[in-house]
């Protein structure tokens, strides 16, 4: 239960709702208790002296104040149903804005269903509490309360005995709810797992279908939606036999009252209304008797909910600061200076990624970064926009340590293309432009054409309105890779990074890029990780990692002299590149 004391905050945003509501709780309970009074009168008139107008009077006296309950209760829900939505429309977006702030070391643990389970499925929980759990829980107490004041003041004896049952229902409650929020918790569990597998197959359906595993998958999600199922079927069962309980101890509490009832009334201690009237209080207690056991599973399933909740809004956010106002890119000139920096994958200490590198990049230059796979290229890269932070050392640019400047600003500075390509189910037009602050055709035009795309796009039945599937599905592997060149481009950074980015286009589009590049965008400070020497010999300099480490720096013709490691790599391409010409 401590759980949910996260919620005050949004429970304070609109206390004029809960509060209203909480008034009108009291209300509908004292109309509801004031009426069973008019039913006894009744009755006792009917078993003296019989007048039909008196009865009728007290019937009517009973209808109108059923009217007024079922009026006050309608207002209720008005008010703490509606609540709870808006409460759970700003935790959608909280959760939202959270996950989008978060670093992407967050990601690298944390599947996307599992995320999607706990913003949909548990996010359902804990507005189910909010709404029902709250409203039913004040009614019950607010329905007892009232009952009990009239029970006590029509017969104390009776009241004693219509109550034997409450230590065993409170003993039951107390058991049967620490196990529903456990398997509650299990249950939510096994949701996510299922999410994130429907996610994961789904998204890679055409890797499934190649390897002919769609039998595989669907004995995976059988196995889980079992489980599910099992861990469902067994809650529900707690559930059905705990309401049961409920509902006969509410019923065996009458036996009781109505043979000490019996008595009194030949003893002449109370009358047959007075019983009648009693009878009814019982009656309307067998409700929030059986809703404690409702309220109990609601309260249980979002306790448990809200710990997961709990457990994403926790990891802190890479910025608190809200998006800047566009700025003025012409104050920065893109030199980048790394000092002694170090780096490990967290767990890794005792394998450092990146070790001890300095490096000066000048402003405007173009840098290409070459090295074996696993040198630490895409992670020395990945520090810059700050996707990782550094263990050791620092990053400056323009003289400023990135660590010192908001994130937001930082990436507003550094167009980043990525290893693995991500494209938007939009129009490529969008996808171009979807970095920008401002829809500027022009911009998209000309980042399209350095980008080398401008001529696909033209074939394309609606250019550049042309609609992408998932990922960009209905791209080839160079038109994906080309577009998200041209979104990076589109941004206008002051230093921009290409991580492999163009390995699935042909050699010569590879060089028409690059050279577009440097003509196009002569101030821009380019980063260029690549496999390819025909690529990197165009640029300024070239750095050679080898196990995290800078083992050369220089101009292509500066490192073929030197014999070591680049000349090997250039040699061993040629060799190649021979091998292919006479195959």
């Amino acid at each position: 239960m401590k759980n949910l004391l996260s919620l005050k905050p949004y429970l304070f945003k609109y206390w004029k709702n809960l509060l209203a509501g909480f008034l009108f709780v009291i209300l509908t309970n004292l109309f509801a208790v004031i009426g069973p009074k008019y039913i006894g009168l009744a009755i006792d008139t009917m078993n003296h002296h019989f007048e039909l107008q008196t009865v009728l009077g007290y019937t009517g006296l009973y209808f109108l104040f059923a009217l007024l309950s079922g009026y006050f209760l309608y207002l209720v829900r008005q008010n703490i149903i509606v609540a709870s939505r808006y409460i759970e429309y700003d935790l959608k977006n909280d959760y939202y804005r959270h996950l989008q702030k978060l670093p992407r070391s967050f990601y690298n643990t944390m599947s996307t269903g599992e995320l999607i389970s706990r913003g949909s499925n548990d996010l359902n929980a804990v507005r189910e509490f909010l709404g029902p759990g709250i409203m039913y829980s004040l009614n019950t107490f607010f329905r007892l309360f009232f009952a009990l004041i009239a029970m006590i003041a029509l017969s104390p004896k009776l009241t004693f005995f219509a109550l034997l049952p409450a230590p065993l229902l409170s003993y039951s409650v107390y058991r049967i709810g620490s196990s529903m929020q456990k398997r509650s918790k299990s249950i939510q569990e096994s949701y996510g797992a299922i999410t994130n597998l429907i996610q994961e197959n789904l998204s890679g359906i055409r890797v499934v279908k190649s390897y002919t595993r769609e039998l595989f998958e669907i004995e995976r999600f059988e196995s889980l939606n079992k489980e599910y199922y099992s861990k469902n079927l067994a809650l529900g069962k707690l559930q059905a036999l705990f309401f049961a309980f409920l509902t006969s101890l509410t019923a065996f509490s009458l036996l009781p009252v109505v043979w000490v009832g019996g008595v009194g009334v030949i003893n002449k201690t109370i009358t047959v209304g007075g019983i009648a009237q009693f009878i009814v209080y019982v009656s309307m207690l067998s409700w929030p008797i059986i809703s404690i056991g409702w309220v109990t599973s609601i309260v249980q399933r979002a306790s448990s909910a809200q710990v997961r909740l709990n457990e994403i809004f926790s990891v802190p956010a890479e910025t608190d600061e809200e998006l800047p106002p566009p700025l003025d890119k012409q104050h920065f000139s893109g030199a980048l200076s790394l000092r002694n920096v170090r780096f490990h994958y967290p767990g890794q200490e005792s394998t450092p990624v990146l070790k001890n590198i300095t490096l000066d990049i000048e402003a405007g230059s173009k840098v290409a970064i070459v090295g074996a796979t696993g040198s630490g290229k895409t992670t020395l890269v990945n520090l810059i926009p700050r996707l990782y932070e550094p263990a050791e050392g620092s990053l400056l640019l323009d003289g400023h340590d990135i660590r010192s400047m908001a994130v937001n600003t930082l990436r507003e500075l550094v167009g980043f293309v990525p290893q693995v390509n991500f494209l938007f189910s939009d129009s490529i037009e969008n996808n171009i432009n979807w970095g920008s602050r401002e829809h500027d055709v022009a911009n998209v035009l000309e980042a399209s054409r350095i980008a080398m795309l401008y001529d696909d796009v033209q074939d394309f039945p609606d250019g550049l309105e042309t609609m992408l599937g998932e990922k960009g599905i209905n791209l080839s592997g160079g038109q994906k890779q080309r577009t998200c060149i041209a979104r990076a481009i589109a941004w206008k950074p002051k230093l921009l990074v290409l991580d492999d980015a163009l390995s699935a286009v042909d050699t010569d589009t590879e060089a028409r890029i690059f050279e577009g590049l440097l003509q196009k965008l002569p101030d821009t400070t380019i980063l260029l990780i690549s496999h390819r020497i025909s690529t990197v010999k165009n640029c300024d300099r070239i750095i050679v990692l080898k196990e995290g480490m800078v083992v050369e720096s220089g101009t292509h013709a500066e490192l073929l002299q030197l014999g070591h490691l680049y000349a090997e790599l250039y040699n061993q391409q040629l060799l190649e590149e021979e091998i292919l010409s006479i195959s």
